[in-house]
């Protein structure tokens, strides 16, 4: 070659990683602007007592979100809600149930059935799952046992093959075949999202389901309570949003309840779930003897105004600008219950104060990302991801175009936790990673920006996850729909749900560290343009 042409090839080579080396260097000084005191005083307001631990659709809870838009419009992020603000509006619905009212029967063989309602301690025959829609309604059908109500296509298994629940009431174990199981093909003795019952329920539901029965747990997921440090919330009514989530008839029931709806098959519950398995094989089956009505039935039904608060800084690429990196926290908590505020400082305004960390870091570090960065706040996460399923049915940036979810839940205390030993450190500097399994690309980002920031990283949930917290959070639909998804959190302590979880209780030196990491990480994901793989069958972790 030329040597005047080596050169220049040279010269040609080296800009472009100057110019990202530059890009990092910018957004390296950028993090340093995350500040503990501009945590403390975001946390300070949202988990103080006059906002009355922030209830979903509550006018304490209006507060929080009007503090979180007045901060994105001070750092003139893009409003991309409703009518060109930053709230993305939905009705919640709160009701009693009225158990008088709610009713399960059957026919099997001929023989008419009325079975005894259960109360929350001791299930009898059944209990209405507080999982669904919140409207009087009522799902005859016959009975068609669906093995685990499982469809994955990752894993070579689907529960609905060569059966029709369209009409029917669909009969389901819980969790998943070889549950608990280091060899399980699934994902060893970690849960997929299939085992959760929340996706069980959306899975029947988009299927035409007209009711489904949960068959209680043989063997319940092993884990120990971590014990409260106060009294956490026992009741209140129930929240639902007003629409199509787990708009479907659903109640828990026993296993001898549901030998019964299967004897004219000859099967039980036990042969069945042993039969999946050993084979891993479905075992679905239509019980044409066996029917069944549910009536769910419901007292003080009201309607509340839940939102979301959405902002977008764009992206300076025009060809990466469509897409973006989601940045989410939920912003409502449990509210009050027999004089207990429940403050909500860990859980979550610690995720909401890194959302506004990293939105800030962004602004004032004048960092100008190639790809957009779509900040969110949820409401109703407390009530089982509420917020977050309104958004996914309702996004803002095309799902497809939706390059990774990094989501923020608890990041503000230090893990003790009765499931995990703790540490000589007491884990002052350890923040648990979750969804990596998933996501290995998002672990490759995460890995090397903590390099420069120095925390204990712990994978260890994306092995075993006794309190399944991982399927406990908004991120949760992101990684139904395979979309790269990780959620940081510091893991489950004594004040968690209760009126000792305050400000003044967060190690907000740890805080600061993950929400620049988390800033890195996002900064590195919308700047250089990589493509990420959700692996649906996940990657091993160690």
């Amino acid at each position: 070659m030329n040597l005047y042409l080596e050169k220049s090839c040279h010269h040609a080579t080296l800009l472009p990683l100057l110019a990202f080396a530059l890009l990092a260097q910018n957004a390296r000084q950028a993090a340093e602007l995350i500040q503990p005191n501009d945590l403390q005083a975001d946390i300070a307001f949202l988990a103080s007592d006059d906002l009355k631990g922030r209830n979903s659709g509550s006018a304490e809870d209006h507060i929080a979100t009007g503090y979180i838009a007045s901060e994105f419009m001070r750092l003139g992020l893009k409003p991309v809600g409703d009518g060109t603000t930053h709230f993305q509006n939905m009705d919640i619905n709160t009701a009693d149930p009225d158990l008088e009212h709610t009713t399960f029967t059957a026919k099997i063989a001929g023989v008419e059935h009325v079975f005894t309602q259960a109360d929350a301690r001791a299930l009898n025959d059944y209990l209405p799952w507080p999982r669904q829609s919140l409207h009087p309604a009522s799902a005859c059908g016959a009975i068609v046992f669906a093995g685990y109500g499982i469809n994955a296509p990752e894993y070579g298994y689907n529960d609905f093959a060569g059966i029709d629940v369209k009409g029917k009431v669909v009969l389901v174990l819980g969790r998943e075949p070889q549950a608990s199981d280091a060899n399980s093909k699934f994902m060893g003795a970690l849960d997929t999202y299939h085992a959760f019952n929340w996706e069980k329920l959306e899975e029947l539901r988009t299927r035409g389901a007209a009711g489904l029965l949960l068959v209680r747990d043989r063997v319940q997921r092993p884990f120990k309570q971590t014990a409260a440090s106060s009294p956490r919330p026992s009741g209140g009514p129930h929240f639902a949003l007003a629409g199509q989530m787990w708009d479907i008839t659903t109640f828990m029931i026993s296993r001898n309840v549901a030998d019964q709806l299967l004897a004219p098959s000859g099967k039980t519950t036990d042969a069945l779930q042993a039969e999946i398995d050993q084979t891993l094989r479905p075992d679905s089956l239509e019980v044409s003897a066996s029917s069944a009505c549910m009536v769910k039935a419901f007292h003080n039904l009201e309607t509340r105004k839940g939102r979301n608060v959405v902002a977008l800084l764009e992206g300076s690429d025009p060809n990466l600008k469509s897409q973006a990196i989601v940045v989410t926290a939920h912003h409502d908590h449990m509210g009050m219950e027999n004089g207990h505020i429940y403050n909500g400082a860990d859980d979550n305004a610690s995720g909401v104060a890194g959302l506004l960390g990293i939105a800030r870091a962004f602004v004032r570090g004048k960092v100008h990302p190639k790809r957009s960065v779509l900040f969110i706040a949820y409401d109703g996460e407390e009530r089982i991801f509420l917020g977050s399923y309104y958004y996914v049915t309702h996004p803002i940036i095309p799902l497809d175009q939706t390059v990774a979810n990094i989501n923020m839940d608890m990041i503000g205390r230090n893990e003790n936790n009765a499931n995990w030993p703790v540490p000589p450190d007491g884990n002052v500097n350890m923040v648990n990673v979750l969804g990596t399994r998933y996501n290995p690309g998002l672990r490759k980002v995460i890995d090397h920006e903590n390099n420069r920031v120095g925390l204990k990283l712990d994978y260890k949930m994306d092995v075993v996850d006794p309190d399944s917290l991982w399927s406990r959070s908004d991120h949760f639909w992101f990684a139904a729909l395979h979309i790269p998804q990780v959620e940081f959190q510091t893991g489950l302590h004594p004040d968690y749900h209760t009126d000792h979880d305050t400000w003044d209780r967060i190690n907000y030196p740890k805080l600061t560290k993950i929400v620049r990491l988390a800033f890195l990480s996002i900064d590195e994901l919308a700047t250089s343009g990589k493509k990420l793989a959700f692996v649906p069958a996940g990657v091993a972790v160690h």
